[in-house]
């Protein structure tokens, strides 16, 4: 599967993360353990070609490269503008990894990888250092969801008292903390002071100290501003609402994959609020934050509010 910015300008300077997987995810590349990547032959030899980049194409620079057994993330320097797209290096990579696997393993028919690639261009100001740590830190996550499958997987219909019945929810988590006999929904105001986030916050650590699960879709600044600060604590647990749906492979990115890992997360999604989106658009509707909301509520027996979203 090939993931195109249909904005961006392939053949234009600047730092691309490019993501490869190996055909049916076959894990030839490398052993995963203690939180490191150690390459096999056959991940050597990917590596080498991935350095040939850079010779073949001179306006190329290879930067950060992760092989992981059955993928590899790297960055891509588009150092000057090019005649012909990045793709077009990526695809001569891949083309020329598997006419070497075909012949150290004499099999002409030998499929490498899967079709196509994905990309992300590092266009914002300072977030190249994220890219990175993300990259590098992939053994580490690797480990981790290996060692805790049951926390790194998608349930679809997933059936709960205390989810409503009338719509069809899917998971990804930690399921037993929707058995947890207090549950609290956040909502914070865009609207609110940073003091009263500040007091908000306090509260909610507290009482997430003693056990109560938090339930929200931390969209607004003051509520990723309190998810930080629970991720931060020792303890304290999160359900989080989400609107889209959880695509094959997918994983929690940043602080929610360490508290997934931890035991301390489930994230929830329903066809009902990925109904009100716009089509073929990312933008968040007001109709979904207001169900996702809702949804919130009714998993929830209390709530916490900011006094500017208690009056709305």
């Amino acid at each position: 599967m090939i993931a195109r910015s249909p904005f961006q300008d392939y053949r234009a300077p600047a730092f691309y993360m490019v993501t490869i997987t190996a055909y049916e995810r076959r894990p030839h590349f490398a052993v995963c353990k203690n939180n490191l990547s150690t390459l096999t032959p056959d991940g050597w030899l990917v590596y080498s070609h991935w350095q040939r980049i850079a010779q073949d194409y001179p306006q190329i620079a290879v930067s950060t490269l992760c092989i992981m057994p059955d993928h590899l993330h790297g960055i891509l320097h588009v150092t000057e503008r090019m005649e012909k797209p990045m793709g077009v290096a990526i695809r001569a990579f891949k083309s020329q990894c598997t006419s070497a696997f075909r012949q150290k393993h004499g099999n002409p028919a030998f499929i490498l990888w899967n079709p196509g690639y994905n990309d992300r261009c590092v266009w914002r100001r300072g977030t190249l250092p994220a890219f990175t740590h993300y990259i590098m830190d992939n053994p580490r996550r690797y480990c981790l969801k290996k060692k805790h499958p049951d926390l790194f997987r998608s349930v679809a219909n997933i059936k709960h008292p205390v989810i409503p019945a009338d719509q069809s929810w899917d998971g990804y988590g930690n399921r037993f903390l929707l058995d947890r006999p207090e549950k609290c929904a956040i909502r914070v105001s865009r609207k609110a002071t940073p003091s009263e986030i500040s007091t908000m916050r306090d509260k909610i650590i507290a009482e997430a100290a003693q056990g109560v699960v938090m339930v929200s879709p931390f969209i607004s600044p003051g509520e990723r501003e309190i998810s930080k600060a629970i991720l931060a604590a020792p303890v304290g647990d999160v359900i989080l609402i989400k609107p889209d749906d959880f695509p094959p492979f997918y994983k929690p990115h940043g602080y929610y994959f360490d508290l997934c890992v931890q035991g301390r997360l489930l994230i929830l999604s329903s066809d009902s609020l990925r109904f009100h989106e716009n089509k073929g658009s990312n933008t968040l509707t007001r109709a979904t934050c207001l169900s996702m909301n809702k949804a919130c509520s009714q998993i929830a027996q209390t709530a916490f509010y900011t006094p500017a979203e208690a009056e709305n």
